[in-house]
């Protein structure tokens, strides 16, 4: 029986738009108690406060860390997590709930709360972003290079809050519609590639919506890498319309590269997101780093 003591990281802001009924962290607490599982509950109050809630939870010696919140909180939490036998369990309350849909994991939060009181997890790899004089930062998903993480940078939280994942939209058209590429370049394999945007992809969702590196794989201890060289506004709508296809952006397409690799570096003067925060600006290297992550799954 795995060592049952929790502790629940919630992200009392996250996921509150429109008219999307989202449960009360009492509700939560209450519906794991029902499960068998009892937690220190601890809410979050600003930036890096789920890391240091995570890490202390290792030192510990606790089983398991559940956080309710998005992708960015599950992230922040993440950085103390990797390297340890502590494992992750979520209950999903972000806006798009990207890893969550990886992992198959209920977006209602009763059933993926009897998610957490079954117990089954598995163990997925995990990416790292590296910059000198910077502690690494580490990822689930993806790290964007370029044009997604100007539009992350710019994204209102206000209108985030109010319309979701179409926040992410119109900020991203009206980021297009104005855009002035800035070169940089990536270095995979000893091979160098000029871009205007990459992808450094550990799963093959983006987003929720989009499918850029769709034959990423959380089980397997490689990236899948998109490396865009076009700088045509034309061109970038028509991947974006293949990219929103199941199957996703394919290798045959003019202007795309794709490369698989267990690291990469990538240098100019262009930031970085990583699971949907801005991280910095280039230059950066990109590893599957060391640890994998035991997390909980249906």
């Amino acid at each position: 029986m795995p060592n049952r003591k929790s502790v629940l990281i919630a992200n009392p802001k996250t996921g509150r738009y429109g008219s999307r009924r989202i449960p009360s962290i009492e509700t939560i607490c209450t519906d794991l108690k029902g499960v068998g599982v009892a937690v220190d509950l601890i809410a979050t109050q600003g930036p890096g406060d789920a890391t240091r809630t995570a890490a202390e939870a290792v030192r510990n010696g606790v089983g398991q860390v559940i956080v309710a919140g998005g992708d960015g909180t599950i992230n922040e939490a993440v950085q103390g997590l990797v390297g340890s036998e502590t494992r992750l369990a979520i209950v999903p309350r972000g806006t798009a709930n990207v890893l969550a849909r990886e992992l198959g994991l209920p977006l209602d939060h009763r059933r993926a709360i009897e998610v957490i009181g079954r117990g089954r997890s598995r163990r997925i790899h995990v990416g790292v972003s590296i910059k000198d004089g910077s502690a690494p930062r580490y990822f689930l998903l993806m790290a964007g290079i370029g044009l997604d993480a100007a539009v992350v940078n710019q994204v209102s939280p206000r209108l985030k809050r109010r319309l979701g994942k179409g926040a992410f939209w119109i900020t991203g058209l009206s980021q297009l519609a104005n855009w002035h590429p800035v070169p940089f370049e990536l270095e995979v394999n000893g091979q160098i590639f000029p871009a205007t945007f990459a992808s450094v992809g550990n799963a093959p969702s983006y987003g929720g919506d989009l499918a850029i590196t769709p034959r990423a794989s959380l089980d397997k201890p490689e990236f899948e890498i998109c490396i865009i060289h076009t700088a045509s506004r034309v061109r970038y709508l028509r991947l974006l319309s293949h990219a929103m296809r199941k199957s996703g952006i394919q290798p045959n397409r003019k202007g795309v590269s794709f490369v698989r690799a267990t690291q990469a570096s990538a240098r100019g003067d262009v930031p970085v997101q990583v699971d949907g925060e801005v991280i910095g600006m280039l230059p950066m290297r990109f590893e599957i780093a060391a640890h994998s992550l035991e997390v909980v799954v249906p």
